[in-house]
């Protein structure tokens, strides 16, 4: 799964990485549901650094499809409102592990990061 960091870049993660993102994701739509936009921030700087921490950078100059695009830890509370306003229906800013099922693009790091898998 390629993860867009707004203002970043993308990471490639695997759906099972995106476990401990989930927990994260929970505490961010908690926070905005309660109007707390510190604890709000705070939760997003720790989901970016869950995604550096546990995904693989894509080189900037390799152009990729993303799969899922994530706030920058900057934006302000209206801005995540209506993100996940857009998402509510599924999942929060990321997607719960069961709609992952069966997304098996990957990079081949080997071959300089050519996508492989879905289109």
């Amino acid at each position: 799964m390629i993860v867009r960091l707004m203002g970043l870049g993308q990471w490639v993660m695997e759906p099972e990485q995106l476990l401990e993102l989930n927990e994260i994701d929970e505490a961010i739509e908690a926070a905005v549901e309660a109007g707390d936009a510190v604890a709000m921030r705070s939760h997003l700087e720790k989901l970016v650094a869950a995604v550096q921490h546990n995904g693989s950078e894509v080189p900037d100059d390799l152009i990729v499809e993303s799969d899922l695009v994530l706030p920058d830890v900057n934006a302000t509370l209206d801005e995540v409102r209506e993100l996940l306003a857009s998402t509510s229906d599924f999942y929060g800013l990321v997607p719960d592990s069961h709609q992952l099922e069966g997304d098996d693009r990957d990079l081949d790091a080997e071959s300089g990061g050519s996508p492989t898998g879905r289109a």
